[in-house]
């Protein structure tokens, strides 16, 4: 029997895709949403920069024994006889045993150089930026999903066909043993039967590896198990190439792309820091209004007589300024290299719209040629069909051998296995233009 190049089925096991998490629950993409929370936080705390930072300090003392105690005027202390005291006068009667200070500080920004908008423009830009990774990540691993089903579904197709193509090369290689006995057959041709079937057996231990794959990848994947739902759609691969290729090429490269939205965000970014960089030049002062109010005294207030003396309260009002005047050229060197990453920002939107256009083109020349080698593969089996039936008929009329049969039958089991093959090829080049081309639903 001769060797079939579709026994070897090693190709269809092998796809490019990384082991991912899934879309119900899905752990990677949970940790891209929290990024995306994180995000939104940062632009909070920047838009909060523009607002009045207040801070409120409270500190209560007890003193068991007071550092200055009462100081009192002895009797006879004084020479003059007519202002001698007759006994101890008091002149004060110590520190008290509590004390209380409460203070109320106040810090609003007043002018900045533009450096709280940057601030705020970039934390934008940067939560714009996790969004869209977040929308195109998902959109990615729908893409996948469908590819791997679709993929399990031909695998375990494949792996019936290889198992019928398996119990005919054992009939086979048992007329062999026959022929060899009866002296119609040398030993070499019974040992390249059998060494056929045992390449049969090899392409079903790597079908059913392949499937095992598969099945924990999807599992890893998405925890809906219906993956029957997926199914290779020939009508939606047929319409898709009815488009030239570059009206995919120009939806590929849409603004609204969830990739490009995101590089774009990074974009802005960049140019939001080069200007947070320039706010922050040599000599460019930050002006802020700095309020104080401040209360100390052993009477708590409103609970305590004489507590609101005039000697218990200050208030002050002020203005700062603060700037550098100099480095080292740090400063100088940060606006420069603001202004390199801005350059990178720009250069790599523009190698990701090159790199889109490229993948699209390569994708759409594998799916037109999968779908040309699945209708060639349709027609083999037109005229392999016909060989089967030819076969049967001069095998039941005692004209032809089951060897013969068995052969025709095995090439068109093979013609199949090819079939399903291609079809993998061209659901995943299908998918990958659906992932690259299609805009997102929300």
């Amino acid at each position: 029997m001769k060797r079939r190049s579709i026994f070897l089925c090693t190709v269809l096991i092998s796809l490019s895709f990384p082991l991912l998490g899934a879309i119900p629950g899905n752990l990677e993409l949970a940790a891209l949403q929290e990024e995306v929370n994180q995000a939104i936080l940062d632009v909070r705390d920047a838009k909060a920069s523009r607002w009045p930072t207040v801070e409120l300090e409270l500190s209560g003392t007890y003193m068991s024994n007071p550092l200055i105690g009462p100081i009192t005027l002895p009797a006879g202390s004084l020479s003059l006889a007519p202002l001698t005291p007759p006994s101890d006068v008091t002149l004060y009667d110590g520190m008290e045993s509590s004390m209380y200070d409460f203070s109320v500080n106040i810090t609003q920004p007043l002018f900045t150089w533009g450096k709280i908008n940057a601030s705020v423009d970039a934390q934008e830009a940067v939560a714009e930026a996790k969004f869209q990774e977040l929308r195109n990540r998902e959109k990615e691993l729908l893409a996948e999903i469908s590819t791997r089903a679709v993929t399990l579904t031909a695998l375990e197709a494949i792996s019936q066909l290889l198992k019928q193509q398996h119990s005919l090369g054992r009939e086979l290689v048992s007329l062999a043993s026959e022929a060899v006995a009866s002296g119609m057959m040398l030993e070499l041709e019974q040992l390249e039967t059998e060494v056929a079937l045992q390449d049969i057996e090899l392409a079903i231990f790597e079908s059913d590896y392949a499937i095992t794959e598969q099945t924990l990848n999807l599992q890893a994947l998405t925890s809906d198990q219906d993956i029957y739902s997926y199914s290779f759609d020939e009508q939606a691969i047929k319409e898709l190439l009815q488009l030239p290729v570059e009206t995919l090429i120009e939806a590929s490269l849409s603004p609204r792309q969830s990739s490009l939205r995101a590089l774009t965000a990074l974009k802005k970014a960049t140019e939001a820091a080069r200007r947070l960089a320039k706010g922050s030049f040599y000599g460019k002062p930050d002006l802020a209004l700095v309020m104080s109010a401040g209360y100390s005294s052993p009477n708590f207030p409103l609970s305590e007589s004489d507590w609101n003396d005039q000697d218990a309260y200050s208030i002050s009002v002020s203005v700062g300024l603060k700037t550098t005047l100099f480095d080292g050229g740090k400063i100088a060197n940060s606006i420069k290299r603001a202004e390199s990453q801005d350059e990178t920002a720009t250069l790599d939107l523009q190698q990701a719209r090159q790199r889109i256009s490229q993948e699209v083109q390569q994708q759409y020349l594998l799916l037109k040629t999968s779908m040309q080698k699945i209708d060639l593969e349709q027609r083999k089996q037109t005229a392999l069909e016909q060989r089967v039936r030819t076969n049967e008929e001069l095998y039941q009329s005692g004209y032809g051998t089951r060897e013969e049969l068995i052969h025709a039958e095995m090439n068109l089991l093979s013609s199949h296995i090819a079939e399903h093959q291609r079809s993998i090829e061209a659901w995943s080049a299908f998918q990958a233009l659906q992932y690259l081309t299609s805009n997102p639903t929300r």
